[in-house]
């Protein structure tokens, strides 16, 4: 039988982790053994005495096991603490303000039998803030086994970054060492990009199994601040530099990536770019941010890649104030989307390389 492990991360959720638990508990039943792995991060606001509460009401067949770290260690560590106490064959991520649809479960399942040997499983989701689904014209369940087509797709973030509502082969998170970057916010980002080099098969259904709850109290959510503005660049910095040490193997693809790839961390530093002109930070950071946007300057540069280069310039002064037009924000990803066709027109001059 399948055996699925459900992480829930919990710190400050005290208005939605009811919620969020009754939706794994009112799943439709499905022929599968769930245990549901809960992180206590610390949380201060009493959402643990909820949990707490419901568990000791639940009399159903979900194995609960309660977690609790010493202090608080954030989002990415209270996964991975998850991940090490889960022992289903397959994981599957949510956040605590987010909930499930009633089929979630059973849908993740029956495609699991048709698709025995697939290595994730991406369902749709209902954004709350914008009222609309990740997937809009998604009608039918697609099976990609072709990495140079599913890595391209995320590179583009066609596929959507977020480590929820992805289930997932535990066996491969293991044995790649799959865990998200520890101190960082955004940590979704790259390690989305480790999980999607290591993967040789995915399954994309229309079904809409998760809803993204609009929290205004969540990280993405709130207020930049000095503060945020710090933790928010050393964040981009830490991804970009890992990434650019940690390329694609670019032998897996049998298309050149070298350019998607090379946007793909344009895209987050022109974010950082935004930041960093409306939040004070410190030199170190600053510094190693410069550094980060040089690095892939360079990289462009040493494949040769002339347009890019000039389209990389966007994050370096003057040309970066075109961020303060609101035209230019606005058309942002059709621009990138078009530089991204022009530099792959010449890609038959150039060696797969990343």
């Amino acid at each position: 039988m399948i055996s699925i492990s459900v992480i829930i991360p919990i710190y400050n959720v005290k208005p939605y982790v009811k919620r969020c638990l009754v939706s794994l508990i009112k799943q439709t039943i499905v022929e599968a053994d769930i245990e549901c792995v809960i992180v206590d991060d610390c949380s201060p606001d009493g959402s643990m005495s909820i949990v707490k509460q419901i568990i000791s009401d639940f009399k159903g067949s979900i194995h609960f096991k309660l977690v609790r770290h010493k202090n608080n260690r954030g989002l990415s560590v209270a996964r991975n603490t998850g991940l090490l106490h889960a022992s289903g064959d397959y994981i599957l991520y949510m956040d605590s303000d987010d909930y499930l649809m009633p089929d979630c479960i059973c849908c993740f399942v029956e495609n699991l039998k048709k698709n025995p040997n697939v290595d994730m499983i991406v369902g749709n989701v209902r954004n709350c803030k914008s009222n609309s689904l990740l997937f809009n014209n998604l009608q039918k369940t697609i099976l990609i086994n072709d990495c140079s087509i599913f890595v391209p797709q995320m590179l583009r973030h066609q596929i959507y970054l977020y480590a929820w509502n992805k289930l997932i082969r535990r066996d491969l998170l293991m044995n790649n060492h799959l865990l998200f970057e520890e101190g960082i916010i955004y940590e979704d980002q790259y390690w989305s990009y480790k999980l999607f080099s290591h993967l040789s098969s995915i399954l994309i259904i229309p079904n809409v199994t998760y809803v993204y709850e609009n929290n205004p109290y969540s990280i993405i959510n709130t207020t930049f601040t000095a503060e945020k503005g710090e933790i928010t660049l050393k964040s981009y910095t830490i991804s970009i530099n890992k990434m650019l040490d940690n390329p694609l193997c670019y032998k897996r693809f049998s298309k050149n990536l070298t350019v998607d790839y090379i946007l793909f961390m344009m895209n987050f530093l022109m974010n950082g770019v935004d930041v960093h002109s409306r939040c004070p930070v410190s030199s170190e950071t600053s510094k190693a941010f410069i550094r980060a946007k040089r690095r892939i300057l360079l990289r462009s540069m040493k494949y040769c890649r002339i347009v890019l280069s000039c389209f990389i310039l966007l994050l370096f002064c003057p040309f970066s104030y075109l961020q303060k037009i609101r035209f230019f924000r606005h058309h942002y990803y059709d621009i990138e989307s078009f530089v991204n066709r022009i530099c792959h027109l010449t890609d038959f001059l150039h060696r797969k390389k990343m």
